[in-house]
């Protein structure tokens, strides 16, 4: 019972609203445009007279700044320092690929690039040695594959 009757309520709540706010818009809108016909109505054609006047100024000409911005960003010319981290990343690369190689998990060719073959090898060797597996060369992960790298 007591649900029926906040179910009504609620209905009530949203109906009487809109039914008042949407009829009082369109007495509105009905009483205006009643007001706007009777004012048009009022007006006789024959005392609107519609002029236009000659132009006898020149147009306005309206003149923009030429001034040269400066440069917001600067691109850092590629330094001795950016070479070496890449090359250190190949060498990191080749290293990872030499001790999954040197494990009986990689056959692929070492070329310092870490593709589907080197990131499936990664993941079979954290798997094979109870590592977190995520296919990242991790520090947990870097010291078991070091291991290897001492054994050749």
């Amino acid at each position: 019972m007591n649900k029926g009757l906040m179910l009504v309520f609620v209905v009530v709540l949203m109906i009487v609203p809109l039914a008042v706010v949407g009829c009082k818009s369109k007495v509105d809108k009905e009483a205006e445009m009643a007001n706007f016909e009777t004012t048009e109505a009022m007006i006789p054609v024959e005392d609107v007279v519609i002029t236009q006047s000659p132009v006898t100024e020149p147009y306005a000409i309206q003149v923009v700044s030429q001034e040269t911005i400066p440069p917001t960003a600067v691109v850092p010319p590629v330094t001795d320092t950016v070479i070496a981290a890449g090359q250190e990343r190949v060498a990191r690369n080749r290293d990872i690929q030499i001790a999954l190689k040197a494990a009986n998990f990689y056959t692929g060719s070492i070329d310092g690039k870490i593709g589907p073959k080197t990131k499936r090898a990664i993941v079979e060797f954290q798997r094979a040695k109870g590592l977190k597996v995520d296919g990242k060369v991790g520090p947990k992960t870097w010291m078991e594959l070091e291991k290897y790298l001492t054994t050749q």
